[in-house]
C-alpha cells in the first residue's frame, strides 16, 4: 500500500472516526503518548487493521501511522503495564503530559526484577508518577538500588572503607609536614580494602 493512497484513504473517511483520531494523535504522539498507546493498543487487540486493508499490525504502524514495530510494542505494553498497575491511573489529568514513556520502561523492568523490593518499586513509582522522573534519571536511580540491594554487608563496609581511605589520601596529599609512614599506611589499607572488595 503506498503512501499516498494510504493518505487518501484515510482523508475520505469521517473526520471523525477512530482512524482518524489514530493518525491525528500519532503526529503529537510524544506530547500525549498515554492516548496513542491507548488507541494503538485498541488496534492491535481489536484487529482493526484488517478492516483498514492492512496484512498486520505492523504493517499498519509502517506504513500509516509510520512508526516502528519497536516504538508501537513500547507504546502498546506501556500503556497495557500501567493500566494493570493501576487502573485509575490515567485519570489523572497531571500524568497526561507528565509521565514519561521511558520511566513506564524502568518501572515494567523493576517490577518484575526479584531484587526490586516493594519499597523500591514504591519509591521509583513515585518518582515517575508524582515527581515526572524522566526514564534514564530514573534507570540510573533503579540501578542504583539494585546494587545497594544485592551488595553484601561485608561488601558495602569495604567500599564505605575504601572511600573513607581515598578522601583522606587526597586531603592530605597537598600537605608537606604529614610523615611518610602515615601515607605508607593508607595505601596499605586501601590496598587491603580494595583486594576485600573482589
Amino acid at each position: 500500500m503506498s503512501n499516498n493512497s494510504t493518505e487518501e484513504n484515510v482523508k475520505r473517511v469521517d473526520l471523525n472516526s477512530y482512524r482518524t483520531q489514530l493518525v491525528q494523535s500519532a503526529k503529537v504522539f510524544k506530547s500525549n503518548w498515554i492516548q496513542f498507546g491507548e488507541h494503538l493498543t485498541k488496534v492491535a487487540s481489536d484487529k482493526l487493521y484488517q478492516e483498514w486493508g492492512f496484512k498486520s499490525f505492523e504493517d499498519y504502524c509502517r506504513e500509516e501511522i509510520r512508526i516502528k514495530k519497536l516504538t508501537a510494542m513500547k507504546l502498546t505494553n506501556a500503556y497495557f503495564f500501567m493500566t494493570k498497575e493501576d487502573p485509575e491511573i490515567f485519570k489523572h489529568s497531571n500524568l497526561q503530559n507528565n509521565l514519561d514513556l521511558d520511566a513506564v520502561a524502568v518501572l515494567q523492568k523493576a517490577k518484575s526484577d526479584d531484587n526490586c523490593s516493594p519499597d523500591f518499586y514504591s519509591e521509583l513509582r513515585s518518582s515517575a508518577l508524582d515527581k515526572g522522573q524522566s526514564g534514564p534519571s530514573l534507570a540510573r536511580k533503579f540501578k542504583k538500588m539494585i546494587q545497594e540491594e544485592t551488595q553484601t554487608p561485608d561488601q558495602n563496609f569495604h567500599e564505605q572503607n575504601l572511600k573513607l581511605i581515598n578522601r583522606l589520601q587526597s586531603r592530605i596529599k597537598p600537605l608537606d609536614n604529614v610523615p611518610s609512614k602515615f601515607k605508607e599506611y593508607l595505601e596499605e589499607m586501601a590496598e587491603f580494602f580494595s583486594d576485600q572488595e573482589s
